[in-house]
């Protein structure tokens, strides 16, 4: 009996759900990506499927033209998230909703306008002429997303990830599945641009019910005001920054590395970091949902669960790291082997080994990053994330020439004092905070003044 109380326990832990659906959503998508590229390379040919890899990325890259928007929303509205009655919520979303619209239209024109100039640096004109006539569709797929990412910011501020890895694991299997129908029955790269767009519009779509259906206060519809688009912009900015310091860190390396010791080198360097990076994404992943908690928590200054909620996650991310670490050090010869061969393994481990390391060290960031950006210290954050990649990078540039590969381990050892010093800053500022300090938030007056006016 205790038992069955236990698992129905389990069942309806909302933190749980999100951990879980996370993950799912994250392996999701390599599995999908493991089975349709080798018929999509075999049915499009190597050089539409080159275009149709780029495509995809441009669109990831372009993505970062949402300014925080997305990551704001969901740091605000998880203020006000836990009282259905508060109309500050709606307000809050509408206003964010516009300005999200506002950005789409502007990517729409922006590729409208430069289809013929900024594409061809990406695509080159040779390859621009297969798909011009649908190339255009980007901008548009980037602006829908961009509005997206406030229509699902609006149940994430709930703390329902879950739902948003839900929609993202039958979204990714359905197009996937749809993606590689298409190329096989038509083989024409502009059917699977059009397919994208439209499927972009349907997920629009669905996700604004599911939305609606969350949270019945809000409403789609145009609405500003100054006061709190400067306070959305005054945390967005910041995520956005953020955003652009990912980027940057998931290539500068590759580029470095490309530059000083040729394209041989940077081949297995990226077979090596693609898995070595698993120890940072999967925890990254599965804790994301603790953004909006730790929002939600510092607004009322409840520090106990603050303190509970953030100790607990540290301490299951921190076993993670070690076990899986541990595991790929003591066997990167054989996980090598089997994923790649034994001659690459041989050749290798040792990179692998280093590259382990220094990612494990890196990754116990993650839980005092969602912290620190949750209660109020992302200027903090920002500054420690870029000068953090400031250092790791010029290290990785003045050292290559002389360690070669085993410069990117040794370089991102130098993030362990700033590493440090977020993990000692959350426990020293945050987790000893008072509580309800009157001042420290400004929202409730500004959106006061907006329903007044």
């Amino acid at each position: 009996m205790k038992l069955l109380n236990k698992l129905q326990s389990l069942k309806k832990n909302g933190d749980l759900k999100n951990v879980l659906y996370s993950l799912s959503s994250y392996f999701v998508s390599p599995i999908v990506i493991i089975v349709t590229t080798p018929i999509l390379l075999k049915t499009l040919g190597s050089s539409d499927y080159g275009i149709w890899v780029l495509i995809n990325s441009l669109i990831n890259v372009l993505g970062i033209s949402n300014f925080g928007l997305g990551n704001a929303f969901i740091k605000l509205g998880s203020e006000y998230a836990s009282d259905e009655d508060d109309p500050r919520f709606g307000q809050m979303f509408s206003v964010s909703f516009t300005l999200s619209v506002i950005l789409a239209v502007v990517m729409n024109v922006l590729a409208l306008a430069l289809d013929t100039t900024l594409f061809p640096l990406f695509f080159g004109h040779s390859s621009l002429d297969s798909i011009l006539p649908v190339i255009h569709l980007v901008g548009g797929v980037v602006g829908l997303r961009i509005i997206n990412s406030v229509i699902s910011g609006s149940y994430m501020a709930k703390q329902r990830y879950d739902i948003n890895s839900k929609v993202n694991i039958a979204y990714n299997l359905i197009t996937s599945i749809l993606f590689t129908i298409l190329a096989v029955l038509y083989k024409d790269i502009k059917m699977l641009v059009v397919f994208l767009f439209i499927s972009s519009i349907l997920l629009l779509i669905i996700n604004a019910f599911i939305a609606k259906k969350v949270n019945s206060n809000i409403q789609y519809r145009i609405r500003f005001s100054k006061s709190v688009f400067v306070r959305i912009f005054k945390y967005g900015v910041f995520s956005w920054f953020q955003m652009i310091i990912s980027a940057l860190n998931n290539q500068a390396d590759k580029i470095i590395i490309g530059a000083l010791l040729g394209s041989h080198v940077l081949g297995y360097y990226s077979v090596c970091m693609q898995l070595a990076m698993k120890i940072h994404e999967i925890p990254a992943a599965a804790s994301a949902f603790l953004f909006a908690k730790f929002s939600a928590l510092y607004e009322g200054k409840k520090v106990k669960e603050i303190r509970k909620i953030y100790f607990r996650a540290f301490l299951f991310k921190s076993i993670f790291i070690i076990i899986s670490s541990s595991i790929a050090v003591v066997f990167a010869y054989p996980i090598l082997s089997v994923w790649i061969d034994p001659g690459f393994a041989s050749e290798h481990a040792f990179l692998f080994r280093v590259l382990i390391i220094s990612v494990a060290i890196g990754a116990f960031n993650v839980i005092p990053n969602y912290c620190l950006n949750g209660t109020n210290y992302i200027k903090l954050n920002t500054v420690l994330s870029m000068s953090t990649s400031i250092a790791i990078f010029s290290s990785i540039f003045v050292l290559t020439p002389y360690f070669g590969d085993l410069s990117t381990g040794i370089s991102r050892l130098i993030g362990i004092p700033l590493v440090i010093f977020s993990i000692v800053y959350v426990h020293k500022r945050i987790l000893t905070i008072k509580p309800n300090k009157q001042g420290e938030n400004k929202i409730h007056d500004i959106l006061t003044e907006t329903t007044h006016a």
